[in-house]
């Protein structure tokens, strides 16, 4: 393949030997091994490992093998052309690093007849590689190589096949033939937010995950560069400064938008928005680090305040940079009342170089924004900052990345996932071994004042409290091997902590940073306390979604030690203190009566259940001691001997299914029942009786997964539908 400007031609005189890559690690080779066997017997799999650990590295390697062998392979990606390019080309050769390939997407001019006649007549035996964009390969002017490609290629390679999920994307992978071989590559096998969540695993019955590996691990194994997170409290009503003009619904987005309607509403933006540049002045401009700022996106156009109405595109990237940059006045913006923002927001200086600090934004000509990367990526020279809202979030290839700065509260963790990894790469070229994280949180407990049980709908209760920082790491960081997270955080490795900045400044004093304790037990009993609340306060009802969303947010807690056992004790003696008013409450109607003191017997039982549960499976690193004064605040003896007793006794007092076997084989009835065959011919009634009586055996039965062959093979099970697959996960 040869490129001249931005044409694309297929190379002549191959030598398939020639494909150039470093050596893979001792480590890294044993999966590469590992992929090659998986592959002589399975069609699909797909690896998961976190953004920088050296996915598409691994890939090439795995292109050349089957390259070298004379097959042809596609390397496909959706909406990411600059890592097409990247993947294509041998940066140290300026030409691609596969001789015989071409790549095909809008950025490049392909002869598309010579491809497909290449194609057509390729001799046998001859590896090829193409490079492709989704929406490129499934445009109606290339319907014949489409179809070249569905009946030749042996290897597909998909980068982020989570954007491939029930989409065309998955469409077009579910039309190769029994002969193509599906390798994906993730760092986030899901998409959509909380309680809307679709997985990698869906995009067919034989998808499977083959390699995984943690955050944390890659962190102590050196893979990637130690985490700091900061996060700083903007003692801000979420409500003053994000849009719920459509009520808890806003919640079902990716992000939540800025309500910028009002000179007033405005204000609290700004306010807030310095409270990022006060961040970057107190720990990081000193340092003269390059610094990532994601901001966030505004529903309702802006136009400017003053005598020009321009409207104002890309408005809080722009904010922000004209704020880090000294251009606008926070404090005098505040306390004018009739406020005008300044009529340019300008990257450049007048010498003509860039500014401190920078936006970027679709807007800018693609001249501009390649600039603007490129000065943005030379080390020790501006713009130190760079402001955006959706760009940059995958495929930025930055490794010496030091800072990020979250302006954006985000309900999805795939996005969050994405974020964190555009600092956490290693940096040979600058030394780097660290990357920062700021983030700043708004208060919400508004949220479940303005919006009473109405939170109890639709998995809202979940979506709120990802809106916490520190609900959203221990998110992040539960999954695989806990006492992976453990050692990390131990050793320092992981920091979190919280900046106390405002109440610091108003005393004229340094900013003191308060170390953070994973799991945040003490906060999900904060917002726990409240849930349980609202559901004493309501007096009428079966108390079906309450039960569910108690049972569902029960589960979340872990225990790491006995502060966390007498945190969740004191929530189970809330609840039975609930449960015996609510048997006494002559207001309550006879439903209510009934139901009521059931959910709060319950949920007491199943908290306890998991504090158990962590107890046993989770805490290898605890000492015997620990384990027993844990047992002893949760209201057990304390000899740890016994823990599996404890356990079938939760399960006997809680549930309605009091022994395993009982479990087991009401499960059994649910697999059956949600199987998409069966759950699509139900009427209404039997299916809100399903999930009223039937759906509750799911929470106990997760807890017991480890105990029972009959209920992992359940869970495991292909036969169960999205929506309690979802659950389960």
């Amino acid at each position: 393949m040869t490129i001249s400007g931005q044409e694309a031609l297929i190379t002549e005189n191959i030598d398939l030997e020639s494909v150039e890559l470093a050596p893979l690690r001792a480590d890294k080779q044993k999966i590469f091994e590992a992929l090659l066997r998986y592959f002589e017997s399975r069609r699909e799999g797909y690896i998961k490992v976190p953004t920088g650990w050296g996915k598409t590295f691994l890939s090439k390697h795995i292109m050349r093998e089957y390259y070298r062998e004379g097959k042809f392979v596609l390397f496909l990606v959706s909406m990411n052309n600059p890592l097409l390019s990247q993947t294509y080309f041998d940066q140290k050769k300026n030409a691609p690093l596969f001789p015989n390939s071409s790549i095909l997407s809008s950025e490049y001019r392909v002869d598309k007849d010579e491809l497909a006649e290449h194609l057509k007549n390729r001799p046998e035996g001859e590896g090829f590689v193409l490079f492709a964009s989704l929406q490129t390969v499934l445009g109606k002017k290339n319907a014949l190589i489409k179809e070249l490609v569905l009946e030749q290629a042996d290897l597909v390679v998909v980068y982020e096949i989570h954007n491939f999920i029930n989409n065309k994307g998955n469409d077009f992978l579910n039309e190769f033939g029994e002969k193509t071989r599906l390798f994906g590559m993730t760092a986030t096998p899901f998409q959509g937010v909380v309680g809307s969540v679709k997985f990698v695993d869906e995009i067919s019955g034989d998808m499977r995950e083959v390699y995984e590996k943690t955050l944390p691990e890659c962190i102590l194994d050196g893979e990637l560069a130690d985490l700091k997170y900061t996060i700083t409290e903007s003692n801000q009503d979420i409500l003053d400064v994000f849009d719920f003009e459509k009520g808890l619904s806003e919640l079902d987005r990716t992000d939540l938008f800025l309500d910028c309607s009002s000179v007033a509403r405005i204000k609290q933006v700004v306010r807030r928005t310095q409270l990022a540049k006060d961040i970057y002045e107190a720990k990081i401009k000193a340092d003269r680090a390059k610094t990532l700022v994601f901001c966030a996106p505004v529903r309702k156009q802006v136009y400017g305040l003053g005598a020009d109405k321009k409207k104002i595109n890309a408005f809080h990237a722009k904010l922000a940079a004209a704020l880090f940059n000294g251009d606008l006045s926070a404090e005098e913006f505040e306390n004018d009342p009739e406020p005008a923002f300044p009529l340019q927001f300008e990257n450049y200086t007048e010498a003509g170089g860039f500014r401190e600090a920078a936006y970027i934004s679709s807007e800018l000509p693609k001249a501009e924004q390649q600039a603007l990367l490129e000065a943005f990526k030379e080390v020790g020279k501006p713009p130190f900052v760079l402001c955006t809202v959706g760009m940059l979030i995958e495929g930025f290839d930055f490794p010496a990345l030091e800072n990020l700065l979250l302006l954006r509260p985000t309900l999805s963790m795939r996005l969050f996932e994405q974020q964190l990894g555009r600092v956490i790469r290693l940096s040979k070229a600058t030394g780097k071994t660290k990357g920062r994280v700021f983030e700043i949180s708004d208060n919400f407990n508004s949220l479940y004042e303005r919006f009473g049980d109405n939170v109890f709908g639709n998995r809202k209760i979940e979506q709120i409290q990802m809106l916490q920082p520190e609900i959203k790491l221990e998110e992040l960081f539960s999954e695989g091997d806990s006492s992976k997270t453990i050692r990390a955080l131990k050793s320092g490795k992981i920091k979190i902590s919280k900046l106390d900045l405002i109440s610091r400044k108003k005393e004229g004093e340094r900013p003191r940073e308060i170390p953070v304790r994973l799991p945040p037990t003490t906060l999900r009993a904060r917002y726990f306390s409240q849930l349980l609340g609202l559901t004493e306060a309501k007096d009428v009802g079966l108390f079906e979604r309450e039960k569910r969303e108690l049972m569902r947010s029960a589960l979340r807690f872990r225990v790491r030690g006995a502060e966390d056992a007498a945190e969740i004790a004191k929530l189970t003696i809330l609840a039975n203190k609930l449960k015996r008013e609510a048997y006494e409450d002559r207001r309550l109607k006879d439903n209510s009566r009934r139901y009521k003191p059931k959910v709060f017997g319950e949920v007491e039982w199943l908290l306890k259940l998991r504090a158990l549960n962590s107890l046993k499976y989770e805490c290898l690193h605890l000492p015997l001691q620990e384990k027993n004064k844990a047992l002893k605040l949760l209201g057990f003896e304390p000899d740890f001997r016994q823990i599996d007793s404890f356990r079938a006794k939760c399960l006997k007092r809680g549930s309605a299914q009091k022994t395993l076997p009982e479990l087991i084989k009401v499960l059994a009835f649910v697999s059956r029942l949600s199987s998409e065959e069966t759950y699509q011919f139900l009427e209404k009634k039997k299916k809100d009786q399903w999930k009223r009586e039937l759906s509750p055996a799911v929470y106990w039965g997760s807890c017991f997964i480890e105990d029972s062959p009959e209920i992992r093979e359940l869970f495991e099970s292909t036969e169960w539908d999205r929506q309690v697959k979802n659950l389960i996960k």
